[in-house]
């Protein structure tokens, strides 16, 4: 899937959580109108459209995303196939891809790389004025770990970053939130763990609809779920400016009392630029098209970062609402053209 919605656009929750039926359709068009599409939008999705919504979030720097399309083809295979594209490096999109393990290894990143001009800037950082981010204490032990004037301190900042990242997803798997960065990187401190507790208050259906999946990612690693299964990953993603490289928490959920869904979450641990937080997610559910299986695909994002905040009389806001809904379209898009081409 298009990672510029996966890695770096963040959310309020699509599981639907009243009692199975035999088809989804009610449900679907419930959970879209509440999130702000037209009545006449949500019928397009029985067409085959894509439709989408962008907002404005409830907090100055924040964005709130939905989108949904109907797909030919059974839940398991477009539940595949979305996995596959959140791990699909496409050399333009996904430059870098890699999984942590539990607990994460050096392995594990061994393809992490920031470029070197985000290592050129990294010399010039200080507390406060940084054009990468860094959190909690690693701008001061980067400076202090580096010699600058060595021929190969671009792989030697790169080989900080590498153990820092995986002592990063090591704290977190250990102790959840409050392992959290807060980046140091501008005049203000930025503390994730808040901007992620924002984030989850500011999105009402996700607490309405999986109040079960809220209280498990709020309480990890402490609490358990049933049907729940953890993945960690980083990726390098170029976002049409600065390649970003993001740390993300992605959480698969088949609920035992709903066999009619898969829910994927997508919680940002890190992102090397632009953004403060975010939390996505797809839920995917069963329905009928002529007879045949046929899968409901819907997507919600909420994002916060400073490209957000406005600034040159609003341009830089506008300019991520309307890449937001682009990437939006293009990716649901993308992701039901090529699973409805590999159903005979």
């Amino acid at each position: 899937m298009n990672n510029t919605l996966l890695a770096i656009l963040v959310v309020a929750s699509l599981a639907l959580a009243t009692p199975p039926r035999q088809d989804a359709r009610q449900d679907v068009s419930t959970y879209l109108t509440r999130a702000g599409l037209a009545s006449s939008d949500v019928s397009r999705l029985d067409t085959g459209a894509v439709v989408t919504h962008v907002t404005d979030g409830q907090s100055p720097n924040e964005l709130f995303v939905v989108a949904a399309v109907k797909i030919r083809a059974p839940r398991q295979r477009v539940t595949d196939f979305y996995g596959q594209m959140i791990a699909y490096v496409d050399g333009s999109v996904t430059l870098a891809f890699g999984r942590f393990g539990s607990p994460p290894s050096i392995a594990d990143v061994k393809d992490l790389a920031f470029d070197r001009s985000d290592v050129d800037d990294m010399k010039s950082c200080r507390p406060g004025r940084c054009d990468v981010r860094l959190g909690g204490a690693g701008l001061d032990k980067l400076r202090s770990a580096i010699d600058w004037s060595a021929t190969d301190y671009v792989e030697r900042v790169n080989g900080f970053a590498r153990k820092a990242a995986v002592d990063y997803v090591a704290a977190y798997q250990s102790r959840g939130d409050a392992a959290l960065f807060t980046y140091t990187d501008r005049a203000e401190a930025v503390s994730l763990k808040e901007q992620w507790l924002g984030i989850s208050g500011n999105s009402p259906l996700f607490h309405q609809y999986t109040p079960e999946l809220k209280t498990y990612l709020e309480q990890f690693p402490r609490g358990s779920l049933p049907g729940v299964r953890n993945v960690f990953y980083w990726s390098k993603e170029n976002y049409g400016f600065k390649p970003v490289i993001n740390i993300v928490h992605g959480v698969i959920y088949a609920p035992t009392a709903q066999s009619d869904r898969t829910i994927v979450v997508q919680k940002q641990l890190y992102a090397s630029h632009y953004l403060d937080g975010s939390l996505a997610v797809a839920t995917l559910l069963d329905t009928e098209d002529s007879g045949r299986p046929a899968t409901y695909l819907l997507y919600a994002n909420r994002l916060r970062g400073d490209m957000l905040k406005g600034g040159f009389g609003g341009l830089k806001r506008n300019a991520a609402l309307s890449q937001a809904r682009k990437a939006a379209e293009q990716t649901l898009g993308t992701i039901k053209q090529a699973v409805e081409a590999a159903v005979p």
